[in-house]
């Protein structure tokens, strides 16, 4: 559960980041210019090390651990283990994002593999976000989540209702 809730949530994240804000937005502003810059040179993330390719997203869920720890009370450690990989998995995304732009022969066997197995996000899954109309399949843990999510229209519901409230269109229109 705590996979597929990390994949959804990397998928509206990935979502927000691609089509509102820029770089002088608060708070996310580099993690905003880094996911829109992405769609004009996509393999620059191939050249970065693992630091350098999670370390943006270390900060916010870094925060958002404690407090939302504090806010679900006394879950045991069930409720603790849940919380704290679905934040590692989120950071992670950045990386399992960066195979799907690697050749099979950049990465190991394992990642391979479990790419093939559709256990994390695949070349192929990956491939249509980068391919006209450029508004779908945002999720980036495993992808399992993109199918329903984009048949859904949630995500235009969310565009339509922003642009209602704010006057704010989204990048993808």
């Amino acid at each position: 559960t705590t996979y597929t809730l990390a994949d959804l949530g990397s998928g509206i994240f990935h979502w927000s980041v691609d089509n509102y804000g820029n770089s002088k937005t608060p708070i996310l502003g580099n993690i905003i210019a880094a996911f829109q810059g992405h769609h004009t040179a996509p393999w620059t993330i191939t050249e970065r090390g693992f630091c350098n390719n999670v370390h943006k997203l270390c900060y916010p869920f870094g925060v958002l651990l404690p407090g939302l720890s504090y806010f679900m009370g006394n879950t045991g450690v069930a409720g603790l283990l849940s919380l704290t990989l679905f934040c590692w998995f989120e950071v992670m995304s950045q990386e399992l994002h960066k195979w799907t732009h690697q050749t099979s022969a950049e990465t190991n066997k394992t990642i391979n593999w479990l790419q093939k197995n559709n256990l994390i996000l695949s070349r192929k899954t990956h491939n249509k976000h980068h391919t006209m109309p450029f508004d779908g399949n945002y999720c980036i843990v495993s992808g399992w989540n993109n199918g329903w999510l984009d048949r859904s229209g949630f995500l235009r519901w969310m565009e339509l209702r922003i642009w209602e409230r704010n006057g704010v269109e989204s990048n993808s229109w």
